[in-house]
């Protein structure tokens, strides 16, 4: 029987949280990692990714998905080239405007940084580019529309008409309507005038149908306003039975007043926040009962009636020095409702223009997750998963596309446990000045400790890496001693340590394979402590 202490650290809802000194850290966050994420009683590695359906042709730099009819899911890209495509479990279709003519039809103006809202309405597909009328795909039709003059750019003496944005929205008064905001118009005498804090619905419509006209008049819901926020219209989003459109530092919400008839207001507007919006479109995401967002200060949840901060004091500063200025307009966000998280996906200080980390946060657990790798997105949405050829539309996933990436396939995540092309994942768990737990408490501060042996409860396949380091402060970097490798199903359940003896104690564990899968609920270590014991 040896004398050594026998000392055990779970991992319960371990959460990501770099922004505190690890020395700081509760029993329950970590300070560094990449490519794993949490459950409730354990740290695992990611699942993997693949690619999918048809190749398309061109430079991605937009997507979204829905159901084409109730039994059809399809995704729908636009590329750099001006062109728009549908995928489907049976093939990719073009379906730019204009292409049942000129088969070699395109859309003038889009480069990297085109500014691309959807909305899907039903079955109908709603889409805003930022540089002409908006667009709409009926699930009848074989090329996406563009909304006429007519409908939309209905102002005298102006030529054209572009918005920022364009969402749905299903009013509790009137049901469907469009909200565009941040207008500019070409004037036919030549110059051009920015609205930014300026927004227009449209007619009411059913949702197998499009508005019938922007046109405000007597005899209709259509209107157009100014709204008081501060800088340029951002974006908008609905929660419960309210509308909220954002600038990057404000927030006006549109509330619906029962409607009367076509001559008295829809929507009562007033300012609802000062100091919280959008840093751009498509960095906001609803839930069930909240929607998260991101704007210059932090990250945020706003539950209808107020916004609270998510990343103060956990990860937010890390978030930002490590968010591209050069590329932070390509941020945005999905909902991964598989996994009960939202998913930031941003362009870190190395990316060469596209989103290559997301980090995520478990809205079910309160938690972050250490950022993962991604193969450079443009755009994402969550998906049925595609099994077999298959949509299987009981399982959810999120799938993006890539930019900067010629006649490149779309990447569904969340199976089998590789990066695309059967690369390897390298998975990180650290956590530097480890409290350790003994019957009498935690190891003081004062004491050193050598650890001798380290046994990981672990469930999977493969092996796992473990090394094991210490330093005499809590400011002096971690010196780790030599990487011992476990088998995850074995006899010998440990690795054996040369750590010298050190007052704070230091722990990675990894792993760099595209075959194997691993989920490690708590660490045992047998140690003595050798100065100053109780």
């Amino acid at each position: 029987m040896s004398d050594y202490q026998r000392l055990r650290t779970p991992f319960l809802g371990m959460s990501f949280t770099p922004d505190v000194p690890s020395n700081a850290l509760g029993i329950n966050e970590y300070n560094n990692g990449s490519n794993i994420e949490c459950d409730v009683r354990g740290i695992k590695k990611i699942s993997g990714e693949q690619e999918l359906l048809s190749a398309i042709p061109g430079n991605v730099v937009f997507m979204d998905g829905g159901f084409r009819s109730e039994a059809v899911w399809v995704y729908i890209a636009a590329t750099r080239e001006g062109k728009w495509y549908m995928l489907t479990s049976s093939g990719i279709s073009n379906i730019t405007p204009g292409v049942g003519a000129n088969p070699a039809v395109f859309l003038t103006g889009y480069t990297d940084n085109v500014n691309i809202t959807s909305s899907w309405v039903g079955n109908v597909f709603f889409i805003n580019d930022g540089l002409r009328n908006p667009m709409y795909f009926l699930p009848t039709n074989t090329e996406i529309s563009i909304t006429s003059d007519l409908e939309w750019n209905y102002t005298p003496g102006v030529n054209a008409t572009r918005a920022g944005f364009v969402r749905n929205f299903c009013s509790p008064n009137v049901g469907n309507i469009l909200i565009a905001g941040n207008l500019t118009e070409d004037l036919t005498a030549g110059t051009t005038v920015n609205y930014p804090t300026t927004v227009r619905w449209s007619q009411a419509f059913a949702n197998t149908g499009i508005p019938g006209t922007w046109v405000p008049t007597l005899s209709n819901v259509a209107n157009e306003q100014e709204v008081p926020v501060r800088g340029p219209i951002i974006d908008g989003f609905f929660l419960g039975g309210n509308f909220y459109v954002c600038s990057y530092w404000d927030t006006v919400v549109f509330s619906p007043i029962a409607y009367q008839n076509s001559t008295t207001p829809v929507f009562g507007v007033r300012l609802f926040n000062q100091g919280r919006g959008l840093i751009n479109n498509n960095c906001w995401s609803n839930t069930d009962t909240n929607v998260y967002g991101v704007d210059s200060r932090d990250i945020w949840v706003f539950n209808g009636s107020e916004f609270s901060p998510l990343g103060n004091q956990k990860v937010r500063d890390y978030f930002f020095t490590n968010l591209s200025t050069t590329y932070s307009n390509r941020l945005f966000m999905v909902n991964n409702t598989q996994k009960n998280q939202i998913e930031i996906y941003y362009p870190d200080l190395t990316s060469t223009g596209w989103c290559n980390k997301m980090l995520s946060w478990r809205y079910d657990l309160n938690l972050w997750n250490a950022p993962k790798d991604i193969a450079n997105a443009c755009h994402a949405t969550e998906a049925p998963k595609l099994v077999d050829g298959t949509f299987k539309y009981a399982s959810r996933t999120v799938t993006y596309a890539r930019g900067g990436v010629e006649s490149s396939k779309l990447i569904q995540t969340g199976i089998g446990n590789s990066f695309i092309n059967s690369q390897p994942i390298p998975a990180l768990f650290e956590r530097n000045n480890v409290v350790l737990q003994t019957p009498k408490g935690p190891v003081p501060y004062s004491s050193k400790v050598y650890i001798h042996r380290l046994l990981p409860e672990i469930a999977g396949t493969g092996t796992v890496d473990i090394t094991v380091g210490g330093s005499n402060s809590t400011a002096q970097p971690a010196t780790y001693g030599q990487t011992g490798t476990v088998s995850i199903v074995t006899d010998n359940p440990w690795v054996t340590t040369q750590q010298n003896s050190f007052r704070t104690t230091s722990i990675k564990v990894s792993s760099n394979d595209a075959t194997d899968e691993w989920n490690i609920t708590a660490l045992n270590w047998q140690a003595s402590i050798t100065e100053d014991a109780f």
